[in-house]
């Protein structure tokens, strides 16, 4: 690496350990406070089920025909159209059962994290909060984070106080070129509509035309897994590699402001870790159980070149998924490493399928390709997660 990109690379570590901090001490002073002042989410929002694109030829059943029902367990997963009416309706309100979870206690910061998915979604330049509402700052800063955990569409723009209760989204700011400040730009609202319209159809049927109702958690799972690792093509950004060595990387690709993901219909194009993301925003939007993982240790099973030299830049950390059924099993779920085997294969064979060896793999066979020193939940809300000793469901069995 030359001069200039280790001065670059200080810098961007020196803004995320700043931003990092920030975040830190706003956690350890909510969770102290939050003890005896807890405000429980009794149930939470019905999703905006606004449709984006939705076949003209879908069957939606009278209501008092027969429906798949989605399993009676599972009434702490969000509104499933899929389920519902047999065809997915994009949620721009979704947000993984996991944070929703971790975030029961903090029903102002949810709720400012669901109007501004919303209102990010209806393109709006600036919404206003309610006194009622009663957020305060740090209520709201935590609102933005679950948001952006939550959504790549709210990753591309920047929020910023105009006054009381009153705040400024700007679409599609952009980095100063040694990545310590933003730069606000008059973006063209129409290339925002034209950009966040392509991502949302591209979701919607991607999953419509590979997943029906007929389909189990684990069986949406598979076969986007399987989709996205035909459809998007791995770039190797060296430099994102090289700060995974020094911070959480999925935390470092949010706060980036780029538009990488979005642009995905057009460009079939994403880096490591956002090709990671994609998958964790198609899993929310299924309502498939899962959690973003970072972990370290010693490769110990692949012959691939691009993985151990992804592993080696990294200083050995790795980030993958993991995905519990509605009978509540857990499986290890490893897209990177399979797209990356994926395609080594097809230098020499092109018409060459996966053979999805890192799809559902038990704690025992997750080992067999990466000896854990340490795991931790790579995107949560609860900062006692983010530290070596969080604990994990156990993964018994192979899918």
């Amino acid at each position: 690496m030359n001069t200039t990109d280790k001065i670059k690379l200080k810098n961007i570590f020196n803004r995320c350990i700043s931003l990092f901090i920030s975040t830190v001490m706003s956690f350890a002073f909510l969770m102290a406070d939050g003890c005896n002042n807890a405000k429980i989410i009794e149930e939470y929002p019905e999703a905006d089920t606004t449709p984006v694109v939705v076949s003209e030829d879908a069957d939606i059943p009278a209501d008092d025909e027969e429906t798949t029902q989605k399993p009676a367990d599972d009434i702490d997963r969000e509104y499933d159209s899929i389920w519902d009416t047999g065809t997915f309706v994009y949620n721009p309100e979704a947000i993984a059962w996991n944070y929703r979870e971790e975030m029961k206690n903090k029903e102002a910061s949810y709720k400012a994290a669901k109007k501004l998915l919303k209102a990010v979604y209806d393109r709006e330049t600036e919404f206003e909060l309610t006194a009622d509402d009663g957020f305060d700052e740090m209520d709201f800063n935590r609102g933005i984070k679950l948001a952006r955990m939550s959504s790549p569409l709210v990753s591309c723009v920047d929020i910023t106080m105009t006054d009381i209760n009153k705040y400024e989204i700007r679409y599609f700011p952009e980095l100063s070129d040694d990545y310590t400040e933003l730069i606000y730009i008059d973006t063209d609202m129409a290339d925002v509509e034209r950009k966040y319209t392509a991502f949302e159809e591209y979701v919607t049927e991607t999953i419509n035309n590979n997943i029906t109702a007929d389909d189990d958690y684990m069986e949406r799972a598979e076969k986007i897994y399987r989709f996205l690792m035909d459809d998007i093509e791995l770039e190797n950004d060296k430099m994102l590699l090289e700060q995974a060595a020094y911070m959480n990387p999925f935390v470092l690709t949010l706060e980036f402001y780029d538009t990488n993901i979005i642009d995905v219909p057009e460009t079939k194009k994403l880096n490591h870790w956002q090709f990671i993301l994609l998958y964790d925003f198609f899993l929310t939007q299924l309502n498939v159980k899962h959690y973003v993982i970072l972990g370290g240790g010693t490769l110990t099973d692949t012959s691939v070149e691009s993985i151990r030299e992804a592993f080696e830049i990294t200083d050995e950390e790795w980030g993958w998924i993991m995905i519990t059924d509605e009978n509540d099993n857990s499986y290890q779920c490893d897209i990177l490493m399979d797209k990356l085997v994926l395609d080594e294969q097809r230098k020499s064979q092109k018409d060459y399928e996966s053979d999805m060896l890192y799809f559902g793999m038990s704690d025992k066979k997750r080992n067999e390709s990466l000896d854990l020193s340490y795991k931790i939940y790579g995107m949560t809300m609860d900062p006692n997660r983010n530290n070596t000793g969080a604990q994990f469901p156990e993964c018994n069995k192979d899918y």
